[in-house]
């Protein structure tokens, strides 16, 4: 059963790193820079699922708090399509992402796919098959920004269209 609808907690770029993306020469043109994201869960598909599944989400973020992190990427690969990622280990995503999924399944929300993928923004879906190159050798610098909310974005797909179901900010937790 292939996705459709898929639902995934992302984190979008702001405007000034979605320019620097944009200008990447192996960056696919023809999608917007408003599409870029790194997908943090995804979560299921909203069209295989029981429509009280979406509020039941929506609500266990509403009780989520978490510090902003910072993400930076610093070279372009090419797998199945041409994406930015880096050999840092991204701890503070990685440690973001182990306590939003211990925080849905505390509330009980459902989780079906749960994947918490290695975050990195794909540029162009269609791969390229230049391989891996550093922003270095473009002479560029890592291209980063501190992840101060999340977003719960449906995935139209073949469409390349996200229709947000909900932003929430990120804030130091009160210790």
């Amino acid at each position: 059963m292939r996705a459709r609808n898929p639902l995934y907690i992302m984190a979008k770029p702001p405007p000034e790193v979605q320019a620097q993306i944009a200008a990447l020469p192996r960056n696919d043109p023809g999608r917007g820079p408003d599409l870029l994201h790194v997908t943090l869960i995804s979560l299921y598909d909203l069209h295989h699922v029981p429509p009280e599944w979406l509020p039941a989400t929506i609500a266990a973020l509403d009780g989520f708090v978490a510090a902003p992190f910072p993400l930076a990427f610093d070279r372009i690969e090419n797998r199945k399509a041409v994406t930015l990622r880096t050999r840092d280990p991204l701890a503070g995503a990685r440690a973001f992402q182990k306590a939003l999924v211990n925080h849905l399944l505390a509330a009980k929300a459902p989780i079906m796919d749960g994947t918490t993928p290695e975050p990195h923004i794909t540029i162009n879906y269609r791969g390229d098959r230049l391989g891996s190159q550093t922003l270095n050798a473009l002479k560029l610098p890592p291209i980063g920004w501190m992840v101060d909310e999340i977003i719960l974005t449906e995935s139209i797909v073949g469409k390349t269209t996200h229709v947000e179901h909900g932003r929430w900010r990120l804030r130091e937790v009160a210790g």
